[in-house]
């Protein structure tokens, strides 16, 4: 069947409460008309020990029928309220490993993943956003667990360091249709003396934050954006090779200690015929 939306892949490890994760996923889906594909990653070193391999293999199978019942139970209300599609599967391997041949199999538009506001870079999730910001080159929604989108709900939308093609594409512009303010956009630029943009140079009327590059506005980045109320910060995530990719995880490290959700964007290869092998809830 010929279709033309957006395909979501929301990566998880069932640790903790994923419903923001989730709801943030269908709050996207519903913007830009998208479908939702879940992939749960289970380490295998968390469900067995030192079993034989009969034994070993009796804890995977129970494991992946309690986890099969688990998804179920989570994405059935999700489905229900709010009528959008979700597709899943479950797994048991390294996460990323698992990451890298779903990409290589099944090529989504965008990635949903979840982060804890922290004051340390060198955290599991921190490390998982880094990978795949370094193996992707498509768009990726980076949820914050405490304040996650809501389906149906209008969202404020700021961006950092965003040149004008991010803030004027078409993928932006489905957002922008859902935006309840004006844009605010935040930009660490070597002097302040000239603003980068004027008031409406991105092409939709901006109010412009401009700061001089330095350990000062480094530090306070994350207090100025939440003060900002945003619910949905752009990233520029240019082409994703070398130099933009360290610009990138430049940008990412000074607002990661924020609790603000983030849209790192990528390349749009929207699927027109797309076929899936994960089960429906």
């Amino acid at each position: 069947m010929k279709r033309n939306k957006h395909k979501i892949a929301l990566f998880t490890d069932l640790q903790g409460d994923i419903s923001s994760l989730l709801k943030s996923a269908v709050s996207l889906a519903q913007m830009i008309n998208g479908e939702i594909e879940v992939l749960n990653v289970t380490k295998p070193t968390a469900v067995i020990g030192k079993e034989n391999q009969l034994s070993a293999m009796r804890s995977l199978n129970r494991e992946y029928i309690l986890t099969d019942k688990r998804m179920k139970d989570i994405l059935s209300p999700i489905i229900d309220n709010y009528g959008v599609a979700v597709n899943y599967s479950s797994t048991f391997g390294n996460i990323r490993n698992e990451i890298d041949r779903y990409l290589r199999e099944n090529n989504p538009d965008i990635i949903v993943l979840g982060r804890h506001k922290s004051k340390h870079f060198n955290t599991a999730e921190n490390r998982i956003i880094n990978f795949v910001l370094s193996v992707f080159k498509g768009t990726v929604l980076i949820v914050s667990h405490d304040k996650g989108l809501e389906p149906g709900m209008k969202i404020s939308i700021g961006s950092l360091n965003c040149s004008e093609a991010v803030i004027n594409s078409s993928f932006a512009d489905e957002l922008f249709l859902h935006a309840n303010s004006t844009l605010k956009s935040f930009n660490i630029v070597e002097s302040s003396n000239v603003l980068p943009h004027s008031d409406n140079s991105l092409g939709r009327k901006t109010i412009n934050y401009v700061f001089d590059n330095n350990e000062n506005t480094v530090n306070n980045l994350p207090v100025y954006l939440s003060i900002s109320n945003i619910d949905l910060l752009f990233l520029d995530g240019g082409n994703k090779e070398k130099e933009d990719l360290s610009r990138l995880l430049n940008s990412y490290d000074m607002v990661r200690k924020s609790d603000i959700n983030l849209l790192v964007t990528g390349e749009k290869h929207t699927h027109d015929n797309f076929n899936t092998t994960l089960k429906i809830a």
